[in-house]
């Protein structure tokens, strides 16, 4: 009973906000009729009737910022994606982007569009996978299939090194997590284009449906997803096993958080983003950690020293993103580790 009165009052909370009926408004219109494709807002960049026959690699690229700006850090990220031979399909969760700051990725996107706010990056994901159906493309047109978001800077090492790991499975991802259950983080996703991975995924995405509820979405999509895919007899592989990050634990024995090692699973992305990066240079950092520094690491302050450090990546691009949202040390809420909370999923931090 006590489950259903919480159940309620959530959804109470939900009608309240205008923003929140939007959304639930649309998924149900989804569920009913299925058109994904009126969700779509602006068209920056349309597909091709064919895509690039060289490229053989399909990126689904999910971009969301309050200001509907894209911003220089992602430009750099979509240009060492399109290094590995990719065609690209971006798709923002900001219904509205400044033209200027779309123009330094055109020539690296095959395809740029906006859309209303729904479902996170999975819903961007949707409605660039509905966009490809709709121009005529298909999966049998490619090696490989990618899901990336903007939700980390990077990379931080030539992604090349981590692309390069990708084989003699079906399923990989930058990092794997055994929290709430062991799955890839969804933030980097790849498939090794098979007949068995094809019809795993078009089956996946053209039974997917809108969720407003971000725990739920997380539980059905993000960490479903693996589950999916194991139960369907695909081999998963990550970049970063669970298991490697644990002995990786024994060379932090100083570590701020060390005495979570031991205990429940938790975000490796968000609690050891240092030992991943030193240790098993991993190739990146999430966002939320300089925006918010939360969880809290007293190190965050010597960020750009640690990078310079121990990679090549430009910290410029991370401190003018920090500068144009208002981020940064200046707006850190200083908490202790004891206190400190952070967020699951890896999906973008927008509104569902």
């Amino acid at each position: 009973m006590k489950r259903l009165d919480d159940a309620m009052l959530k959804t109470i909370r939900i009608l309240r906000d205008e923003s929140q009926r939007s959304a639930l408004a649309n998924a149900a219109r989804h569920r009913l009729g299925g058109d994904a494709l009126s969700f779509l807002c602006e068209t920056h960049q349309e597909l091709p009737p064919q895509p690039a026959a060289a490229r053989r690699t399909l990126i689904l690229f999910a971009h969301y910022d309050p200001q509907g700006v894209i911003d220089p850090y992602v430009a750099y990220y979509l240009n060492e994606l399109n290094r590995l031979g990719a065609t690209i399909i971006f798709v923002s969760g900001s219904p509205t982007l400044i033209p200027e700051s779309v123009a330094p990725i055109k020539s690296v996107c095959a395809g740029i569009y906006t859309r209303h706010t729904l479902s996170l990056d999975f819903g961007s994901w949707h409605l660039a996978w509905c966009i490809l159906r709709q121009h005529g493309w298909s999966l049998d047109q490619f090696d490989r299939l990618v899901l990336a978001n903007d939700s980390v800077y990077g990379p931080l090492y030539p992604i090349e090194e981590m692309w390069n790991t990708f084989r003699d499975a079906d399923m990989y991802g930058a990092i794997e997590s055994e929290e709430q259950g062991l799955h890839l983080q969804s933030f980097f996703l790849v498939w090794d284009l098979n007949p068995r991975t094809r019809r795993f995924l078009n089956r996946f995405w053209n039974r997917f449906h809108y969720i407003v509820d971000k725990n739920t979405l997380v539980q059905k999509y993000e960490i479903g997803l693996s589950r999916r895919a194991r139960k369907a007899g695909l081999r998963i592989k990550p970049f970063l096993s669970a298991a490697t990050i644990k002995a990786a634990y024994e060379q932090s024995s100083a570590h701020q958080w060390a005495d979570k090692f031991d205990g429940e699973p938790f975000n490796n992305t968000l609690y050891f983003w240092d030992g991943l990066i030193e240790h098993l240079r991993f190739p990146f950092l999430k966002t939320v950690l300089p925006r918010r520094n939360s969880p809290w690491h007293d190190s965050m302050a010597e960020l750009q020293n640690f990078l310079e450090q121990h990679t090549a990546y430009p910290y410029a691009l991370i401190q003018s993103n920090l500068d144009r949202l208002g981020c940064g040390a200046a707006s850190w809420g200083v908490e202790s580790p004891a206190g400190s909370t952070a967020a699951t999923a890896d999906v973008a931090g927008q509104t569902p």
